[in-house]
């Protein structure tokens, strides 16, 4: 009896979700990556009703060149769907063809046809690529096809390409061939050969891997066999070794894969980063033309985000010692490049840079110290990242930190005179680790930095003491004025922007101005009575500037819903001007961030936050926008679990 009535209820609960996934079929206007097309396919409706692509999938695109009318592309797409997934089979046809006029002759047009053709044939797994793939480029040329660009049958297991590779282009200008071999985990194994031509010379590169580890690589003359380089990979073959032999090291093979180019930790300027750039560089062009269909899986904005080809590296231990350098560096690193960029826009060093010898060289410094750190880029991305772990320090302070020089000069002019001072680095400690000599040469130029940052603030203070605060005090008056003028004239759209308006005048115009003239008023040391002027006057050129620009955040969730509603067909009754809102999720979350953030400025009593919320707001409208059109099931997913959480919502819209 219980069997019965169990096998009673999963009979119900399959006609249930049956008549829930009810297939239906669409033909019409459809996007598919980026191009708008006329798409025929089946779906379902979810409880939300959402369509989801789910069985047989047909799209079909042509444009004609509007301006010159002699360019026509076409692509053709058959496949399958499982629940919004490509699987199974897939066909892609594309050509391109442009018609060249070259004589018209009693009105019969004479004409030449440029024709490119692409065939790809692809299998997939529920979204992964899964099977055989068949890649074929060809142009017409002399009244028959040739290849462009031809691949063998690869093969894909979970998005990686595995087992033997060939791809031969003969694309004038980019001709090459790629010959290699990928393991079952799509790491490049064994012998690679690569054939291009580099200023005119004919290159053979050969290349050799074990298990995604680069250990060799060389290049000869196609023509006379003489060799041209050779970069042997010695530390990577000892640590190899070593952990085969089961030594006690502080490494070990990573378990993450990385991209095309194999990585020890060396420089983008040392010998075995550049060496491998020209073959990568076309193995990277091959497999863009290959896996060109799958955008924002693999391919975006014509460059590759993923590659189903991959390296492997070491992982390094990173003592806590170092953990702690490194974070000594970055907090030293930021407040030097903070105060660079602060001074180097301060007007009283360029008003002032011939009064003094002393200022014309802290003008040139603070200049000459903003170039010097933008150096420190790549390095101070790798102490903040998780990547330092894969990188051999000694390999990258062989050529990473090349611009750490033992002596810097400044060149400046006072006065029509061209001066020259060096600063000596000469006495920096050096150990050959890379937290220590970063942190001791960052520790000598931030005293190099102290010792004229306070000469230039005495010289600073002294010279304002100079001038009458009454013209600071006029331009606040000033300031203020306008301020009352902007807000009388300013026209009101509705409720919800006048009730901003008011809010954002009187906590800033009115409170925070108040209390800044206060503290103005009891202020008698001359600098700091300064600094508050000048932070009123900031305060009241802010509020002026904003106050106009106010109805645009107000009326911003209105122009979101606006912007991703579209009229389209009605699934139920086919009503053409059905309105829906699109990526819903998406404008919901980004409606309650909308109105967080407008409550809090409506609260606020600080002009630096309320800018800093405006800010966000900005970054918020042009980051929908971005998103808009674009696939974002997974992103709205979580989304929809962090609804309540302002913090998390910003967090996964990169707020």
């Amino acid at each position: 009896m219980k069997q019965f009535f169990l096998a009673l209820s999963l009979s119900f609960f399959l006609i249930q979700l049956s008549e829930a996934q009810e297939s239906k079929n669409y033909k019409g206007g459809y996007t598919f990556n980026n191009l708008r097309g006329i798409g025929d396919f089946d779906y379902y409706l979810t409880d939300e009703n959402e369509p989801v692509l789910n069985g047989k999938f047909l799209f079909e695109y042509k444009k004609l060149d509007s301006l010159s009318k002699t360019n026509f592309l076409k692509l053709e797409v058959e496949g399958n769907f499982k629940a919004y997934q490509k699987d199974q089979n897939w066909k892609y046809k594309k050509s391109a063809h442009r018609v060249r006029i070259e004589d018209i002759v009693e009105r019969t047009i004479q004409a030449d046809l440029d024709t490119r053709l692409i065939d790809l044939t692809a299998q997939y797994q529920e979204g992964k690529l899964e099977g055989r793939w068949d890649y074929m480029e060809k142009k017409w040329e002399q009244d028959t096809f040739v290849d462009v660009f031809k691949t063998n049958t690869l093969r894909f297991d979970d998005d990686k390409l595995i087992g033997e590779v060939r791809f031969e282009s003969a694309e004038q200008g980019n001709a090459y061939q790629i010959f290699g071999q990928l393991d079952e985990k799509g790491l490049m194994d064994g012998n690679w050969d690569f054939f291009y031509t580099a200023d005119q010379i004919p290159i053979h590169e050969t290349r050799r891997y074990e298990s995604g580890f680069l250990i060799g690589l060389s290049k000869v003359n196609s023509l006379t066999n003489e060799k041209i380089d050779e970069v042997v990979f010695f530390n990577a073959i000892e640590k190899l070794d070593s952990l085969n032999q089961g030594f006690e090291v502080d490494y070990s093979v990573s378990e993450e894969f990385f991209g095309l180019t194999f990585n020890d930790g060396f420089a983008e300027t040392s010998e075995e980063f550049q060496e491998q750039y020209r073959g990568t560089y076309l193995l990277e062009d091959a497999l863009l033309r290959i896996l060109q269909f799958e955008q924002e899986t693999f391919v975006e904005s014509d460059e590759l985000i993923k590659s189903p080809i991959s390296t492997r590296r070491f992982a390094y231990e990173v003592s806590e010692e170092d953990e702690k350098r490194y974070q000594q560096i970055i907090l030293l690193f930021d407040e030097l490049k903070d105060e660079a960029n602060r001074k180097s826009r301060i007007d009283f060093l360029s008003l002032n840079q011939n009064t003094s010898d002393s200022l014309s060289y802290g003008l040139a410094y603070f200049e000459y110290l903003r170039d010097k750190l933008s150096k420190f880029d790549r390095v101070m991305d790798l102490l903040r990242s998780e990547d330092i772990r894969f990188y051999d320090p000694s390999n990258y302070l062989r050529d990473g930190l090349d611009f750490l020089d033992e002596s810097e000069e400044i060149n400046y002019s006072f006065r029509g005179n061209l001066k020259t001072k060096v600063l000596d680095f000469s006495e920096v400690e050096k150990v050959n680790m890379l937290g220590e000599d970063l942190l001791n040469y960052l520790k000598q130029e931030y005293a190099l930095f102290e010792d004229l940052n306070g000469f230039i603030s005495i010289q600073q203070q002294s010279f304002r003491q100079d001038k009458d605060l009454e013209a600071l005090e006029s331009r606040v008056l000033s300031e203020k004025g306008l301020i009352d003028s902007v807000k009388s004239s300013l026209p009101i759209r509705d409720e919800a922007n006048e009730t901003l308006v008011n809010a954002f005048y009187e906590n800033l115009a009115v409170q925070q101005y108040q209390s800044l003239l206060d503290e103005y008023n009891q202020t008698e040391e001359f600098l700091e009575k300064a600094n508050k002027g000048d932070e009123l006057i900031e305060l009241l050129q802010f509020v002026r500037t904003r106050l106009p620009e106010l109805s645009k955040y107000s009326s911003m969730g209105e122009r979101l819903k606006s912007r991703f509603t579209e009229k389209t067909l009605d699934p139920f009754t086919f009503e053409t001007e059905f309105e829906v809102l699109r990526q819903a999720v998406l404008v919901e979350s980004a409606q309650r961030i909308l109105a967080y953030e407008l409550q809090e400025i409506k609260q606020t009593t600080d002009f630096n936050l309320v800018r800093a919320r405006l800010l966000t707001l900005d970054e918020l409208e042009n980051r929908l926008l971005e998103l808009q059109g674009r696939n974002t099931k997974r992103l709205e997913r979580n989304l929809n679990q962090s609804a309540g959480d302002i913090n998390q919502l910003k967090k996964l819209l990169s707020l």
